[in-house]
């Protein structure tokens, strides 16, 4: 195993809070796929799961730190009047499987990472966050999961912050935050993330800022839409990787699964807001994938990408626009080529069905005469 990266992690008991929130008995089922992974592992609970979780994760103990706390000890708990008051006014997102305390356990992620990275119980370079709640086969975050896809990601060794983009979200709402919670607006994954120490330190203790002033301006429904600001404040300590939930593990490194839905669903949309940089970005990381045959991607697709970054590149690179054009003509030719074959195919197989036709009417013809003339 790659030593490395520390992961962190939460799972509280929140049913005397909302009947909605996950029984303890879902919970742990729901934790259990995370605690069989070998990785070192900081997990921060409660006194009605830690027993639980330790027998679930019993056989990798000695790679993992518990910590165990009154919900009500956690730092963002101190707002729990602010968010119910604000509720109370205006909460267009309300959802009846979420509460108030889900919101601000979700927003303490960050402060769990910082007091992770403080403690470094396991010495290690990297940091991470992942959800607890990931589902059999952490089918949350990956699709047909398989230990060495984590292990990559755990081997990873940067001066980065490392996270998934999940949609393209209009820049104005940073400084509109009524509209911008009108409605849940879908910007990061934040079910996973792994970042360096000192950058890692700089983007938490942000995110903890956008979380007090949003939360005291009256807003606010979990932790990603937070991200919007950092995004673009740090922009160059930020390793973006690209999807939905489902394949973040998959993506995270370089795209793997899924192009149709990082075409449609992120870079159509940095083309339709004009943010350049974010494409020109995206589409260099995705080409490097189709390139390097780490993905299969339909020449359709292909070509649509890369007209994609050439728009991308005349503001962001021009330097490179002769040399996407130059790829999109090799494209097409291979298209035009392929087109042809298949209409000489299709022509071919029309000359024989026709000679086939012939030779089956010469044969009814001999076969008449020799019944006609045979005894």
């Amino acid at each position: 195993m790659e030593k490395n990266c520390t992961l962190t992690t939460a799972c509280f008991d929140l049913t005397k809070y909302h009947s909605g929130c996950r029984s303890l008995s879902e919970t742990i089922a729901n934790i259990t796929p995370l605690l069989k992974l070998e990785c070192y592992l900081i997990i921060y609970t409660d006194y009605n799961l830690i027993d639980l979780i330790k027998e679930a994760r019993k056989e990798f103990n000695d790679i993992t730190k518990y910590i165990v706390l009154n919900f009500e000890e956690l730092e963002c708990y101190k707002y729990i009047d602010v968010v119910k008051s604000n509720r109370d006014k205006y909460w267009p997102t309300r959802d009846s499987r979420t509460c108030a305390e889900s919101h601000l356990l979700c927003c303490n992620k960050f402060n769990f990472v910082l007091q992770s990275m403080e403690l470094n119980p396991f010495n290690t370079n990297m940091f991470g966050w992942i959800d607890s709640n990931l589902r059999e086969n952490l089918t949350k975050i990956c699709e047909n999961f398989k230990y060495e896809y984590l292990a990559e990601i755990l081997s990873i060794n940067s001066n980065k912050f490392h996270i998934q983009i999940l949609n393209v979200t209009d820049k104005n709402y940073k400084t509109n935050k009524r509209d911008y919670y009108q409605e849940y607006r879908w910007v990061i994954c934040g079910c996973l993330f792994i970042t360096e120490k000192n950058i890692g330190k700089k983007i938490l203790n942000r995110l903890n800022e956008i979380f007090i002033d949003t939360t005291l301006m009256g807003y606010g429904h979990s932790e990603e839409m937070f991200f919007l600001e950092v995004l673009d404040e740090f922009y160059d300590d930020i390793e973006k990787s690209y999807g939905d939930y489902g394949q973040i593990i998959n993506n995270f490194i370089n795209p793997t699964c899924n192009l149709h839905y990082i075409y449609y669903l992120i870079i159509k949309k940095y083309i339709q807001y004009q943010y350049y940089k974010e494409c020109y970005d995206c589409c260099k990381k995705v080409l490097y994938s189709i390139d390097n045959n780490i993905i299969e991607c339909n020449k359709k697709l292909h070509i649509s990408i890369l007209i994609a970054y050439y728009n991308a590149a005349y503001f962001i690179e021009k330097t490179e626009c002769l040399n996407i054009i130059s790829k999109l003509y090799s494209i097409c030719i291979d298209l035009e080529i392929k087109e042809m074959e298949e209409t000489k195919k299709i022509e071919e197989t029309k000359e024989i069905e026709e000679i086939k036709e012939d030779i089956d009417a010469h044969f009814l013809q001999l076969a008449y005469k020799l019944k006609k003339y045979t005894y």
